[in-house]
């Protein structure tokens, strides 16, 4: 054989080989879960494929525990992981998911999930707070807003300073309400102010009943009607709880 064929062959063997383990997985790379309810999409291809497997498994295991607490189901889900700065979601049945969150360990999918399950929101507040409060329920990993914290610790340490940009649930309403603010700091207060006081009123409120929250309060934003109490007066009595350190 001469020495260009040798050369030829060479290079085929060398576009065969398997890639080392922990190479990257690539762009385009679509691992599923094992029980079929989760496909991840990579678009990142420095992402190794154990990692998106992980994650893949582990996005099942939040989607099961969520279709329970709400009582929904969207069919299966698609994960698609890429460079981009933020996560969201795309109804019906995709969430998309920073690189840099999974790589760090911070990766919200259960927040992202939450909102294709739980449609019908009556205010932004109660959106994301339930959002919130199913990442700290039933997800894998900690992240945004309260990370290593609880949420309740979170928000009361990010609305406490007098100058604070968020001090209420009515705060965190005027600022996830209202046009896309650089403030990362108040966005993180609002998501922590929500989280919490979705949790409180679930759990202090609706004595734990989920469904129930869902059926008179979260679609309808109606406090009144729901609780009985106005929604000032709610406010203050979270207030009361979050300041008295019962986190």
């Amino acid at each position: 054989m001469g020495r260009i064929a040798w050369g030829l062959l060479g290079l085929l063997l060398v576009a065969a080989a398997p890639a080392p383990a922990g190479a990257g997985a690539g762009a385009g790379a679509d691992v599923a879960s094992a029980d079929g309810t989760v496909r991840v999409a990579s678009r990142d291809p420095a992402l190794p494929a154990p990692l998106l497997a992980d994650l893949a498994d582990r996005a099942a295991r939040e989607y099961a525990a969520l279709r329970r607490l709400f009582r929904s189901d969207v069919g299966p889900v698609r994960v698609v992981v890429a460079d981009r700065p933020v996560a969201f979601h795309r109804p019906p049945a995709t969430v998309h998911i920073p690189s840099r969150t999974l790589r760090r360990g911070t990766a919200i999918t259960a927040h992202e999930i939450t909102h294709l399950l739980a449609r019908g929101w009556a205010s932004q507040v109660l959106k994301e707070g339930l959002a919130v409060y199913a990442q700290e329920r039933v997800g894998t990993a900690r992240g945004w807003p309260n990370y290593r914290r609880t949420v309740h610790a979170t928000a009361a340490r990010l609305s406490a300073p007098a100058g604070a940009a968020v001090k209420s649930p009515a705060d965190a309403e005027t600022v996830l309400g209202g046009p896309a603010r650089k403030d990362v700091a108040a966005r993180r207060a609002a998501y922590a102010v929500a989280g919490s006081w979705v949790q409180w009123l679930i759990e202090e409120i609706f004595a734990g009943d989920t469904a129930r929250f869902m059926d008179r309060l979260y679609r309808s934003g109606d406090y009144r009607a729901a609780t009985g109490e106005s929604h000032a007066g709610l406010q203050a009595r979270w207030r009361a709880f979050i300041d008295g350190g019962r986190q």
